[in-house]
């Protein structure tokens, strides 16, 4: 997503993250230490001196990036304005990075920065950065009509996604929408992942997870007790009990080990429905949550499982419910009314 910070703006490229919120911006001071130097060259670089409304701080802070791409970084807290489309979020508290650095699988020569949509601060175990994110601003600076915003993640690679801040998809009403309440219950203990997830504030109540298979209407059931439900964006499964995981995998005749599916085959595939009480049920395809993959040796698109074992976290009745839950559905994170709703996309087309 395009964000522009300063006057005149510094144009970037930010990851949306709803568990994420201290902003962050590569500054031109990065260049000059060793380490960080050729990290820091891939993106634009903030210069504080260049903006008009930029006002110093300069305490020092870190922060530790630990979404789906994952960055480590040292510097100062400056202050300036952070644009989004129309929108100018005044005094936005960011760090400034003078050490930048990527872990060694992230591609973040794909984006600058995050934008953290977390209803709350979060907990962030190596960082000591704790002033509000963006939309935590939004919210306080009363620059939006609704305090919601509404998610639309891509299915593929070729389909682009899309963020409505302060209102609902343009085809979407709230008599399309499955309203959840929030559950604000912190079951992290002393698992750091899970205090992460915890603490972004978009949580919910989940009765059950069934699957029905593709010639009748009977609930297979998978879990069967009460989790709490973490929507997330920064974790890209749907992160299960160990037990739970497999059995869901059985149901789609994936044993021994093998984790893909003929891409052909997904209207065969059951059903996964989610319950969250009181007749509140939100149901996917496997073309919603399967992930395809293009197979570079054997040239060919493979769907493969999303589903993820969390033991850990589940020991504390969690789950994880990541991108290839949303990638279906309309997603409304909703700070007024303290909910989270969901309408499923029309699949016209899509096998």
């Amino acid at each position: 997503m395009p964000v522009r910070v300063g006057n005149p703006p510094l144009n970037l490229d930010a990851l949306l993250d709803t568990s994420w919120s201290p902003f962050f911006v590569p500054s031109t001071n990065c260049t000059y230490n060793t380490d960080s130097k050729y990290s820091c060259l891939t993106h634009p670089l903030y210069n504080s001196s260049l903006s008009s409304t930029y006002r110093a701080d300069l305490s020092p802070c870190k922060l530790t990036y630990c979404g789906l791409e994952g960055i480590w970084t040292s510097g100062w807290v400056s202050i300036d304005s952070l644009h989004l489309s129309s929108l100018e979020i005044a005094h936005q508290v960011f760090e400034e990075p003078t050490e930048w650095r990527p872990g060694m699988l992230t591609r973040d020569d794909l984006f600058d920065t995050v934008l953290g949509l977390a209803l709350h601060q979060t907990y962030d175990e190596g960082g000591n950065f704790t002033a509000p994110g963006p939309s935590q601003n939004m919210i306080q600076q009363n620059l939006l009509k609704d305090n919601i915003f509404s998610l639309t993640l891509p299915m593929d690679e070729y389909e682009q996604g899309e963020i409505v801040v302060g209102a609902l998809p343009d085809n979407v009403t709230r008599a399309h929408l499955t309203e959840i309440p929030l559950n604000n219950t912190r079951r992290g203990g002393r698992n750091k992942a899970w205090d992460f997830h915890t603490s972004n504030g978009w949580q919910i109540e989940l009765g059950s997870i069934s699957m029905v298979p593709a010639s009748s209407e009977e609930m297979l059931p998978i879990l069967t007790h009460q989790h709490i439900a973490v929507v997330t964006t920064s974790f890209p499964y749907i992160g299960l009990p160990n037990k739970a995981a497999k059995q869901a995998e059985a149901l789609m005749g994936l044993t021994g080990g093998r984790t893909w599916v003929d891409c052909a085959t997904r209207p065969t595939l059951p059903d996964l429905v989610f319950d969250f009480g009181s007749r509140r049920q939100v149901r996917l395809t496997a073309r919603d949550y399967l992930l395809e993959v293009w197979d570079e040796i054997y040239e060919e698109t493979k769907c493969v499982s999303t589903f993820s074992s969390v033991d850990q976290p589940a020991d504390y009745g969690a789950v994880l419910l990541g991108p290839p839950f949303l990638h279906g559905l309309y997603s409304v994170f909703d700070a007024d009314r303290e909910s989270l709703a969901f309408a499923n996309r029309n699949r016209s087309g899509k096998s």
